[in-house]
């Protein structure tokens, strides 16, 4: 008898329509938050675009550099959307806005399935160019989430510093992927 309860309670549980935790489809109940990482290409795209990516590179007179490496290192996850959609504005308005940079020399941008490519190494120039843009200082970089008279900071404020947090770990991890010869894979 109890047995038929519970099977009763978990069809009419099946057929009750629950609302979503996020507006997010997909597994999970957690929004997807931006992340800055540093992996291979597999990461993101499937054999056929890395062979499409390899032909746009090769017309653009480079080659895909072979990588053996399949670990991912992750500089910087759980960053604000909003805060990293502002920086790849930025970006755009340099035109080097990208969701993966490769360390190569090329120009423009590349577009493989639902992904822009970019080279790192103009993105690299164009964080130098957005360090004034900021008001990121030559010295070592600061936090500035706190203020020295302890008023709270608005909206605007807020954006900023986690931005100019953001171009740190960026310049950061960009440095690191031409030094290591990895992909530099901006999620948001």
């Amino acid at each position: 008898m109890f047995r038929c309860r519970l099977s009763e309670f978990r069809r009419e549980m099946n057929k009750a329509t629950l609302p979503a935790l996020t507006a997010r489809l997909g597994c999970g109940t957690v929004w997807v938050m931006s992340a800055i990482e540093l992996g291979p290409l597999s990461d993101r795209l499937d054999e056929d675009e890395t062979k499409t990516l390899g032909r746009l590179l090769e017309q653009a007179g480079t080659q895909l550099p072979a990588t053996d490496d399949h670990t991912t290192q992750t500089f910087a996850k759980r960053l604000s959307e909003e805060a990293m959609t502002e920086f790849l504005d930025r970006l755009d308005a340099h035109d080097v806005a990208a969701d993966i940079y490769l360390p190569l020399e090329f120009e423009g941008t590349l577009t493989v399935g639902d992904y822009r490519v970019a080279s790192a190494f103009g993105l690299q120039e164009t964080l130098e160019e957005m360090k004034e843009e900021l008001a990121i200082e030559d010295e070592e970089f600061e936090d500035e989430d706190e203020d020295e008279d302890g008023e709270e900071m608005d909206e605007g404020s807020v954006i900023e510093a986690q931005m100019r947090n953001i171009w740190q770990l960026v310049t950061d991890a960009c440095g690191e992927s031409i030094e290591k010869s990895l992909p530099l894979h901006l999620r948001v």
